[in-house]
């Protein structure tokens, strides 16, 4: 690399040189032959127009020139080392860094409430976006949309850098006072009862009815909710039931007059992975976010 026609490799060379004042002991230290580093030192001679090391007796010392040069050169390195080459340490509790992730909302309200409010306090400066994940979560990161996208591992991109976050589950719920759900949950109840779900894409079928029809189960859907987070008061008051995920059921039972049922057949867990972009992958705020994100996943679990 040169700077106003000085390689700045040459500074390295400089350095040593000044330093040591003695071609043969620069030349050991960088690794160099004795030729290399001669050259070097004609190269240096040449751009700073001065000798700057000159022959006394044995041994090498600067000139006037060289002498003024040893401290600034030294500097000029450190702070490169310093300010270029090493990355600054990431530290949430002074970072202003903003971040935006991008998920279903059954995830923004089980997890990222509760981890946006932790980092609040962890990390008080920083900036938190949470996106509506799209049809094409991998597409978001690619055009730079979002810096985080957690979504189910099916959907994520196996060539870019993820991690698993949790696994879920599902359960069935139903309002407290649906007179047909006296006991526990049974297959032909299941079949048999109106329900409630969601479909993100409405070209494509959602996981939990691809599913289902894998398994063989009927399910007879009558209303269409918004979003995940929203199918619980689209039961209340009726007769109809719906798959939901059991972290979402398990918070919002406390504060919606519902009921959760076991489902009463085997139905495939769902894997939710957090996943950034390529470029992203040495990015300390990036990678202490997804970090935290797995902690605080696993506390909910208990």
């Amino acid at each position: 690399m040169r700077f106003e026609k000085l390689d700045l490799n040459l500074l390295v060379v400089l350095d040593a040189l000044l330093e040591e004042q003695s071609v043969s002991q620069a030349a050991e230290r960088l690794n160099l032959s004795q030729s290399g580093a001669s050259a070097a030192l004609s190269r240096l001679r040449e751009f700073f127009e001065d000798d700057l090391l000159v022959s006394s007796g044995r041994a090498m010392t600067c000139t006037p020139r060289g002498d003024a040069l040893i401290q600034p050169v030294k500097e000029a390195l450190a702070l490169i080392r310093e300010t270029i080459l090493t990355p600054d340490k990431f530290d949430p509790a002074i970072s202003d860094r903003a971040i935006t992730i991008a998920a279903i909302d059954v995830v923004a309200h089980v997890l990222l409430t509760e981890a946006v409010g932790l980092f609040s306090k962890e990390a008080p400066h920083m900036r938190f976006t949470v996106l509506s994940l799209s049809e094409d979560p991998v597409a978001m990161l690619q055009r730079g949309q979002t810096d985080i996208i957690i979504a189910l591992d099916f959907l994520v991109d196996a060539n870019l850098p993820s991690e698993d976050l949790f696994e879920e589950d599902f359960v069935a719920i139903g309002w407290n006072e649906n007179q047909h759900i006296k006991g526990e949950m049974t297959r032909e109840l299941f079949e048999q009862l109106g329900h409630v779900s969601v479909r993100l894409n409405h070209n494509v079928p959602g996981f939990d009815e691809t599913a289902l029809r894998r398994i063989g189960i009927h399910r007879k859907i009558e209303t269409f909710a918004p979003s995940f987070a929203s199918i619980p008061r689209f039961v209340i008051k009726t007769d109809r039931i719906a798959m939901i995920h059991r972290r979402l059921a398990t918070q919002i039972r406390d504060t919606l007059p519902i009921s959760i049922f076991e489902l009463p057949f085997e139905f495939p867990k769902v894997r939710e992975v957090a996943q950034w972009s390529a470029k992203n992958t040495n990015d300390e705020a990036v990678r202490w976010v997804v970090r935290r994100l797995q902690e605080i996943a696993k506390k909910l679990e208990n």
